[in-house]
């Protein structure tokens, strides 16, 4: 080839540097467009998420994760009695469920435990190791099968109503110690230390009617997750977080010991004489206070139950006590002598005003005869009391209704906040009405007939006697306590202050004494005590409802009489310090020989009462005396404190006759609340004595020393700094 054709010749794949240049700058260009594009979008995206109409679902979806709100429980008040003691208080308890389809528990990890674990609950629950892991493994099996996609089985129940001890102790089970699907649900229940003494004045009356003031307000706390399981959590302070408001503790008037007395006596009385119901009530003269309230009913398969407040909700004739008030007016309104002069007749029956009235139970002899108006009253005379009466008010009947309606028993019909039955007396302007006023009400109601009142009303009447005239209202709540300090502090509530005379008042007493102290008086079985008593007996037959009547409106079916029998006074009488009122439902059947009288029925339970508060009556009497009657009494219910809860597990039938032998270990329960260390020791059937608050610092017995049922402890308690 010739140079000047290679010359000419041009050089292939080799483009202009200037164009390359362009070329790189050009693709450059379009990649941070896009570049930029995708960073604006991504920008709008993040803008649209964090303030769209979408932004606060998210970010609440973020919280929901990551944060949670628990509920922090407020813990309902205390029902103390007067000295202190526990009645009523809050216990938690557990039930327990085991997931076996939960993810985190594999075959392999289920089967590695399942041995351990049944053994553990076998011991736990008292039954055979056996028993739980063919439970368990039966109940995995078909929690797991694939062919059942509801999982309807896969929740195995293992327990209810666990307390604090037991929770804890199952928590350090094979697979419970990490909750591999164990479930509980916590349940508050109040728990009444005492059992039965007192239970339904507890629960379904100063429960109810101060709920407002024992009841707590929940509050709760935040909390941030540590781990996706959510098995780690911990609070974290928060301005939404609200504090959990503690309900007011309720300090009552009654006295625990007293109570067990006077439930017990009550007990063995309906017992004994196979009687339907009945109520006693002691209450402090002075001021009202109860010191005690038993009610008691006997089922239809013997056993005695506290289901009703006969005291306050028994409605009906009061019978003989009424002479009490019906004397009262006849002296003060009157002016009517006491050593006025009665003919009765030589007979137990007489026709007064066209109504028949008949002496059932004169003591002493077949007739009253003539007697003096103090007379018809020592021996409980109704055709004494309705002749006099109605000699003294046929004319102007408005004057015996209005002065007994003065006196103020409607005022006295409610203890606090529990709601009662009120007063009710026929008035002489109902003549016309249906029910209202006849001619033979005056003659009724002199001797305690025609008239609605309730045991409380009658006790509160004669409590005024008592106190030298001052018809109080029955307090049962004496303060409200908030965190140890008194927020509340109830003061006797004076209705009436003076119901007569001081001179009626005088002549009053002395016919009460004189039922008592006389020779036919109808109280004569205390004359015997080493103190004066005061009193009345009553005995009233119970009208009974349409449809349920005999051959008379107070005769059943059957032939027999239903009678409510009362006795009511107050002691010393020298110088009162109690009244007491007992009232017993008893029923006689046609023929049967039986006592249905306020003497023979009501009075026995009066003197046991009676006589425990004279013993055990700090300064009452000299303390020779006291230690002496002390060490002779043979009663059953004379002891200590610890006793009287001891002999009220044993009225429930939870002691046996013979000798018991170690059935468990002490827990321990140091570092528990009161609330919870008080369910872990009962549960394991042991007398607690509490000192001090906050948590448990010191326990008498050694924890997993053994102990038997009945056992006394006594647990001391501190408030942490």
């Amino acid at each position: 080839m010739s140079k000047k054709q290679r010359d000419n010749k041009k050089p292939v794949g080799n483009p202009n540097p200037h164009l390359i240049k362009r070329s790189i700058q050009r693709r450059v260009k379009v990649l941070y467009a896009i570049f930029s594009f995708m960073a604006v979008l991504i920008l709008v995206w993040l803008l649209m998420t964090m303030l769209g109409p979408n932004a606060a679902p998210l970010r609440n979806l973020s919280n929901d994760r990551c944060y949670s709100y628990r509920p922090v429980e407020g813990s309902r008040g205390n029902i103390y009695d007067r000295n202190g003691e526990v009645l009523s208080t809050d216990s938690r308890s557990y039930s327990l469920y085991l997931d076996l389809a939960a993810e985190p528990l594999t075959d392999s990890l289920f089967n590695h435990h399942l041995p351990a674990l049944s053994d553990s609950l076998g011991k736990l629950f008292g039954r055979p190791a056996s028993h739980y892991r063919k439970l368990l493994s039966d109940t995995r099996k078909v929690a797991t099968d694939p062919q059942d996609t509801t999982k309807g089985k896969r929740y195995k129940l293992l327990a209810r109503h666990l307390n604090q001890k037991q929770y804890d102790r199952l928590r350090t089970f094979p697979l419970m110690e990490r909750r591999y699907g164990l479930i509980s649900n916590t349940e508050r229940t109040r728990y009444k230390v005492y059992g039965s003494l007192a239970a339904y004045t507890i629960s379904q009356g100063i429960e109810k009617a101060y709920d407002s003031i024992l009841r707590s307000t929940d509050g709760r706390n935040k909390y941030v997750r540590l781990d996706a399981l959510n098995r780690n959590a911990v609070p974290i302070v928060d301005k939404n977080n609200t504090p959990a408001t503690h309900g007011c503790d309720i300090i009552t008037t009654i006295d625990i010991n007293l109570q067990d007395v006077v439930e017990g006596a009550l007990r063995d009385q309906l017992a004994r004489n196979n009687d339907r119901s009945g109520t006693a009530v002691v209450v402090e003269c002075a001021t009202g206070e109860i010191r005690a309230m038993a009610n008691l009913t006997r089922r239809d398969d013997g056993e005695m139950g506290d289901d009703f407040n006969y005291a306050i909700r028994w409605h009906g004739a009061p019978g003989s006590t009424f002479k009490g008030i019906s004397l009262m007016t006849l002296i003060d309104e009157a002016g009517v002598s006491t050593g006025k002069w009665i003919d009765c007749g030589k007979t137990k029956r007489a026709v007064i005003n066209k109504m028949p009235v008949n002496d059932t139970h004169v003591v002493g002899k077949d007739e009253c005869g003539k007697t003096t108006l103090k007379g018809v009253f020592e021996e409980s005379s109704n055709i004494g009391f309705a002749k006099i009466v109605d000699e003294t008010y046929r004319e102007e009947p408005e004057r015996w209704v209005d002065y007994i309606n003065g006196i103020g028993l409607n005022e006295v019909s409610n203890i606090q906040r529990i709601k009662g039955l009120g007063f009710k007396m026929k008035h002489p302007s109902s003549l016309r009405q249906r029910g209202g006023w006849s001619h033979t009400t005056l003659t009724q109601t002199a001797y305690g007939y025609e008239i609605n009142m309730t045991p409380m009303q009658t006790l509160m009447f004669y409590n005024a006697v008592a106190n030298g005239g001052q018809l109080v209202a029955p307090m049962l709540v004496k303060q409200i306590v908030r965190d140890g300090e008194v927020v509340e502090e109830y003061q006797p509530q004076v209705v009436n202050p003076q119901i007569c005379s001081p001179t009626s008042l005088a002549e009053l007493r002395k016919c009460m004494e004189a039922v008592v102290q006389a020779e036919r008086g109808t109280g004569k079985a205390l004359k015997t005590l080493p103190f004066a008593v005061a009193g009345k007996t009553g005995t009233a037959q119970i009208y009974q409802a349409a449809g349920k009547q005999g051959k008379t409106a107070y005769e059943t079916k059957s032939g027999g009489r239903e009678y409510l029998a009362t006795f009511v006074g107050y002691f010393p009488a020298d110088n009162p310090k109690y009244t007491c009122i007992v009232s017993i439902k008893t029923e006689r059947a046609k023929g049967e020989v039986k006592y249905y009288t306020g003497a023979g029925v009501s009075l026995p339970v009066f003197r046991e009462i009676a006589e425990y508060i004279y013993t055990h009556e700090q300064g009452w009497m000299p303390q020779a005396e006291r230690v002496a009657a002390k060490s002779t009494d043979k009663r059953s219910r004379s002891g200590s404190a610890t006793d009287s809860k001891r002999r009220s597990r044993r009225s429930e039938g939870a002691a046996t006759t013979t000798p018991q032998q170690p059935t468990d270990k002490m827990p321990n329960v140091v570092g528990m609340g009161l609330r919870d260390a008080l369910y872990t020791l009962e549960q394991c059937g042991l007398e607690v004595t509490i000192k001090g608050a906050g948590t448990v610092t010191e326990q008498s017995i050694a924890p997993d020393t053994a102990i038997t049922h009945g056992d006394q402890v006594v647990i001391e308690l501190r408030i942490e700094n």
